[in-house]
């Protein structure tokens, strides 16, 4: 299985599906908006903690967040 990460894409596209900003979402996660702009941008990726909390404020599983085209 050699499937790509897409979780930069699919952080952009939900983020903005929800109408939340970088700000917004950072809020919520009590991190800083940079380090969001950093993973949407693909530079870096956001901490393996982090991701339960990311599936469940987007309602999908940790391997849609993921490996998902959510693009679409």
């Amino acid at each position: 299985m050699n499937k790509a990460l897409k979780i930069n894409e699919n952080i952009a596209a939900l983020r903005k599906k929800q109408g939340l900003s970088q700000v917004a979402l950072a809020g919520r996660l009590r991190i800083s908006n940079q380090a969001i702009s950093k993973w949407e941008l693909g530079k870096c990726y956001p901490d393996i903690i982090l991701l339960p909390a990311l599936s469940s404020l987007f309602d999908i599983s940790i391997d849609e967040l993921l490996l998902g085209d959510l693009t679409k």
